[in-house]
This record gives C-alpha cells, structure tokens and sequence, in this order.
C-alpha cells in the first residue's frame, strides 16, 4: 500500500472523469458496495482458499469480516436482494478494492478499480456490451493499441471433461494452471498442471486446445476441427459464433481475438471471459477483464439471475498511459497567486481572492502574512503560473499588478479584468 501524492491523484481524477462519462453514456447507474463484507460472503463462491488472498479479521463482535477483493460479488450481493429492479439492470462503481497478493510490477494490495455489470440476461448480446464498453473507456483516454482476447470457460470445462477430468476441484485447478500459461515459462506451467492432477497426455491435449488464438473465424474453424463436433461443447461454440456476430455489428470485432488460454482466475466465472491488454506494454497484465457469471447471484439472495460485466485497474491503466505519454497537461497547483505588495491591502487581496473562487477561479494567497519577495519566491517554488500583485497605488486606480511568472513580465490591469485575462 502506498501514499498517492496530488500529482498522482490529478491524473487519477482525469482517468475516472473519463470512464465515468463512458459508463453512464451507456446507460450504468453509479453505486458502491460495502467496502466490508461478511467473510462466507467473499468464501460463497471462491471458497475457504479465498482468506489466503484477501484482508479478513474478526471484529469485536466476533464476526468474520473481510475486505472486497472485487466490486462485482458486492454488486451481485445487492441484485441478489432488490427483487424490485426492473431487469435488465445496469450498475457501475469506481472504487476501492484490497487483495493479499504478493506485492510487484503494476500489482498493489490496495488499489482502484472501475466495474460496469449487467443482470438480467444470458445472451452473449450483453457480455458484447460489456466488452465494448471497455474498449470505449480505454479509447477515452487516448490508448489505441490494445488488444480484446476473449473465450469461453465453459467450453474450456466441457473440453477438460472430455479428456477425462471429472472431478469438480481437479478441474477447478487445470483452470488455474490454464490462467498462468501466458504468465509462466513452460516448465512452472507444466509443473501447474501436474499439481492439477493432469496426466501427460491431458495436458498434452490441454495445451493444443489453448494454443487456439487469432481471429474468431480462424479459432471457430479450428474449434470444430479439433472436437469434432462433440455436443457438449456446442451450445458453448455457438455463444462464441453469436458475440462474434454482435461485436461486428458494432464494429469492434477488428480488435478482438478469440484466445482459448483465456479463463480468468477467479472461480465464479462460468461462460464467455475476456481480457484486454496494451500491445505496447504487456507486462502490465490485463488492462480490463470481465466475463459471465450466471450462477453467482443464486448464492447471495432470493434473485437468481444472470450476470456479466467487466472490471479494470486504474493504477494498471495509469501506467500504459504513463509509459505512452497519452496525459494531457495537467496542474494540481491553483491558477493565480494573489500577493500583498504591503501589509495594510491583505483586506481587498482577500476581497480578490474570495471573488475569483466564487466564479471558478482556482486562486491562493499567503497565510503566513510575509513580505511580497517570500510571497513570490513560494508561488513560483509550487508552479503558480499567474500572480497578482495587490499595491496600494494601483488599487487607488482601481487596478492592479498581474505578473506571468514564467515570462516574469508584468502589466497593470482592472480588478474587474482578471479572470478575462487569466
């Protein structure tokens, strides 16, 4: 965890006035869940291996609690129990998140993230929604190069049956091995298969299966090659078909690859996932990610219905923008300084100061009453670009000084005219 500093928390500002435009021209309605939640509640789904990951502790009560990891399970805690929403239901947040991971690279423990959700519907229609969404958010703040990759968990599960992987937390555990094979050199994830209880000739096959990527028609093609047209995965081919049908219609399918190394790490996904990342800056990790979760709300409440959505990392999206220099010019410092040439003005620089707030102006003057030398010395050692200077002789005309302190040059204007001249 670490100290965001204001020049940090401008640009952070910047960042999510942007998304936030994005969410609610789609028709997202703002929330946040409870930061706190009862730890069966963060168990329900991912279960007890879970409180390795995560900030839980017991209060003074006695009751388990812990910290959000994610904003979704709070979102689909909430639907779960607001029988009253009318569906389909379309919920946003950008907030705080905390996760016990092993500090690195782009990755803290404590970090922000936006999150758009839609309940209330099975059709790859919506998961198309919430992929384009994410591609408008990253485009609203200037990254271009980047990259959808998308699949379909539920295929990937049927294909790990059909090799012969039965067991519920066998397979749970290939997926896990299947989400680290972008991430580890070959020997670890050969290594991660073998602790999934994959033979040989399984991860053989595995692997052939998640090497699959390049354009949806391509891996589609090589789909019905390599199972044959074996229907237990079909119904999970065709909702591929369908989003790639929808995602042209939108024309953003140029963007998008279908890559069956794609599951996502966290256990309550259960159909199409997807992540996103900056061609330019891989090692980031995923920029946005998201996918389907049908089963989740059933587990929290008296509302089963299903759900998709997609999430991004504020920090993790800084930096691609860092790295590519997309900011705009920025300033955490105020527009003008307003200096006292003497001490017996500080009543009308006050007068100034209050006047150019109240009309938007972002305006400073000196709380430590020193002399108009040390007033100039601070304004400049903080990057104010503008000063006024507030003399007695010029406010008996009515005027005063305004000084550009990059140029140092200086000319009398009217009180009236400043905010016109800044």
């Amino acid at each position: 965890m670490r100290d965001i500093e204001p020049q940090e928390i401008a640009k952070r500002i910047w960042v999510e006035a942007k998304i936030s435009e994005v969410l609610q021209r789609y028709g997202f309605k703002m929330m946040e869940p409870t930061p706190i939640e009862h730890l069966e509640t963060l168990e329900a789904k991912s279960g007890p291996q879970i409180r390795e990951e995560i900030y839980w502790f017991a209060d003074k009560a006695g009751r388990n609690l812990g910290l959000r990891f994610d904003l979704t399970v709070g979102m689909a805690r909430m639907v779960a129990n607001r029988l009253d929403l009318p569906e389909p239901i379309k919920l946003c947040a950008i907030a705080d998140s905390w996760r016990y991971d092993e500090p690195q690279f782009a990755r803290y423990r404590h970090f922000r993230q936006w999150d758009a959700e839609i309940f209330g519907t099975t059709d790859p229609l919506a998961d198309a929604e919430a992929i384009c969404v994410g591609m408008d958010a990253l485009e609203s703040v200037g990254l271009k190069e980047y990259e959808v990759r998308i699949s379909n968990r539920k295929l990937v599960e049927a294909f790990l049956r059909k090799i012969g992987v039965e067991n519920r937390v066998q397979i749970d555990r290939a997926l896990i091995a299947i989400d680290k094979l972008s991430k580890l050199p070959s020997t670890q994830a050969t290594e991660e298969f073998e602790k999934s209880g994959l033979s040989g000739k399984q991860t053989e096959a595995t692997r052939e299966l998640c090497s699959l990527k390049g354009s949806p028609e391509k891996v589609l093609s090589g789909l019905k090659e390599l199972l044959k047209e074996d229907t237990s995965v079909e119904a999970a081919r065709n909702e591929l078909i369908r989003l790639a049908d929808v995602l042209k219609s939108f024309g953003r399918k140029d963007r998008c690859i279908y890559d069956l190394s794609i599951v996502r790490g966290i256990g309550y996904y259960d159909g199409i996932v997807f992540e996103a990342y900056d061609k330019g800056s891989e090692d980031i990790g995923s920029i946005f990610g998201g996918g389907r979760y049908d089963k989740l709300c059933a587990i929290y409440g008296k509302r089963d219905i299903p759900a998709t959505g997609v999430a991004g990392g504020i920090e993790r999206l800084m930096i691609s923008l860092e790295k590519s220099s997309l900011y705009p010019k920025l300033s955490d410092t105020p527009r003008v300084f307003i200096a006292c040439a003497t001490g017996d003005v500080r009543s009308k620089a006050w007068e100034i100061v209050t006047k150019l707030r109240s009309v938007g102006v972002a305006a400073d003057f000196d709380l430590k009453e020193r002399g108009l030398e040390k007033q100039l010395e601070y304004a400049n050692s903080v990057r104010i670009p503008y000063v006024v200077i507030v003399g007695r002789r010029e406010l008996e005309k009515g005027f005063v000084k305004l000084r550009d302190m990059q140029s140092r040059k200086e000319k009398e204007i009217r009180i009236d005219d400043i905010r016109k001249e800044l």
